[in-house]
């Protein structure tokens, strides 16, 4: 399909609860660490302008996840190579002997795309004041394939019994594989294994991340690939898959192996385990310096079928809100991931109670929705979220097994835009809870205990001026809503 013209500036209510960028275009999140005391939060950035291109490293800090401070950018494009997504990881014990001797140095990885697009290698920048500022790496790169798509290299440290040594997982995106290397310095890197293709492989597999997850309600920890890949998403275009498994600093090893599958059905796609089932959640990350109980991602809120093309004000792009990750243990012996809001109240107050009808919600600020269940539900739940003008932006379907987010096209005018998502709610689902998290521009729904995510983007969109939940069950419903700005917002229909 055609690129559509360039659509002209608009009014674009910027998120309260979500970073975005002062100007211009943002996609992936990169090198998110923690150093003590502020998260930092790097992400691809165009310096001069809402389209992509010119990629380089904006930054931005914040103490609580959701309040964000941007700063000037941190790693600038080049004439030869623009600067793709990649990692940070502090280099405590100066393995890199780039530090000055006083300061660990903050190392970061990244991908050196070729401006002709004729290669895409590894490498990389060092900073010597806490992430403000890079040099790179005179060097560079450290680690060249003589391929094209070669590309986001995530590096954490792997300690076990036997020493340690860096990590670092890289795709080959048109192959879909996930390369596994190792290194003792950061600069000298060996090939050790690679994964894939497995499971989904209908698009190019994008932004790896290996991490260590608890079970809960245990002391086992498991490893966790996450792929992004595009298209061949779940709910169509971009989306990210996960892989439960063991790492022994060598090779990943899932627990079960997935035959590689491209199709686009959803009967074929729904048996994947994704991360998140809305249209905007991709290239999410995890963040360097938490421990493995705290183990909290970031995603781009976007969908590469539409991003270039969606309605702007001068700015691009946003990210999904913080998440925090464990993993639940299922009766046939498998695991999910489960998601808690990072930075937010877990869950509002009870406001009322329902039974069958009609009940009117008063939004008009960045808002938690919680909606709750008793054991046994069998109806039908449709929570419609209005416009000041009592139009209809978007609605939210619950059933006993299913949750959908149909969305209207609203301001934008892409043909990919308008659509209905659907999520499937594990078997073992009693009482469900439904956390619906609203900002200006977007609407993210975490269902059965964080097991099940939705993210989808309400782009142009204020919050709902108020929803109507529309109920029919024999059971009991009860709603609670947690305002979370105490901003005057000035709305318009």
């Amino acid at each position: 399909m055609a690129a559509l013209p360039e659509l002209q500036q608009v009014a674009v209510m910027r998120p309260e609860l979500h970073f975005s960028p002062k100007k211009n275009w943002i996609n992936d999140p990169n090198g998110l660490f923690f150093d003590g005391e502020q998260y930092h939060l790097y992400f691809q950035h165009n310096p001069h302008g809402v389209g992509h291109g010119y990629m380089s490293w904006g930054h931005a800090v914040s103490t609580d996840l959701v309040n964000w401070t941007e700063l000037p950018i941190a790693i600038l494009h080049g004439d030869a190579a623009d600067i793709f997504s990649g990692s940070i990881v502090v280099d405590q014990e100066n393995t890199s002997g780039l530090g000055d001797g006083s300061t660990a140095p903050i190392i970061a990885l990244y991908t050196a795309a070729a401006k002709d697009d004729s290669n895409q290698s590894q490498a990389l920048a060092y900073s010597l004041d806490g992430g403000a500022t890079f040099t790179k790496y005179a060097q560079n790169p450290v680690l060249d394939r003589g391929s094209k798509n070669f590309r986001d290299p995530k590096v954490f440290r792997y300690e076990s019994s036997q020493g340690s040594c860096w990590v670092m997982v890289v795709v080959e995106a048109i192959e879909r594989r996930v390369l596994i290397y190792r290194s003792e310095n950061l600069i000298d890197w060996t090939e050790a294994s690679s994964f894939g293709p497995q499971a989904a492989t209908a698009g190019i597999w994008e932004c790896p991340d290996l991490i260590q997850l608890p079970v809960a309600g245990s002391d086992q920890l498991k490893w966790v690939l996450l792929v992004s890949l595009n298209p061949g998403g779940v709910a169509g275009g971009s989306g990210t898959q996960y892989f439960v498994g063991e790492f022994d600093g060598f090779t990943f090893t899932p627990d079960k192996h997935q035959e590689a599958n491209d199709s686009l059905a959803f009967e074929q796609l729904s048996q994947v385990s994704w991360l998140d089932w809305g249209r905007d959640f991709y290239a999410g990350v995890s963040f360097h310096g938490l421990p493995v109980n705290q183990q909290t991602i970031i995603a781009w809120m976007s969908n590469w079928d539409y991003a270039r093309d969606l309605p702007h004000d001068g700015w691009r792009g946003s990210m999904s809100a913080a998440r925090t990750l464990d993993l639940v243990q299922l009766g046939d012996g498998g695991f999910e991931i489960r998601q808690r809001l990072n930075g937010l109240p877990e869950s509002p107050v009870p406001t009322s109670t329902v039974l069958t009808g009609e009940t009117h919600i008063e939004l008009s600020a960045p808002a938690l929705v919680e909606l709750s269940f008793a054991g046994g539900f069998t109806g039908q739940a449709r929570l419609l979220l209005h416009r000041a003008d009592h139009s209809v932006i978007s609605e939210v379907t619950v059933e006993p097994s299913l949750i959908q987010h149909h969305r209207s096209a609203g301001k934008v005018a892409h043909e990919l835009y308008a659509s209905s998502q659907r999520m499937p709610l594990p078997e073992d689902s009693t009482e469900l809870v439904i956390q619906v998290l609203l900002d200006h521009g977007s609407i993210e729904i975490l269902g059965a205990d964080g097991r099940r995510s939705l993210t989808d983007q309400l782009t142009g969109e204020a919050v709902p001026a108020y929803g109507v939940l529309q109920y029919s069950g024999s059971t009991s419903a009860v709603v609670g809503v947690l305002p979370l700005s105490e901003k005057s917002l000035e709305r318009s229909a």
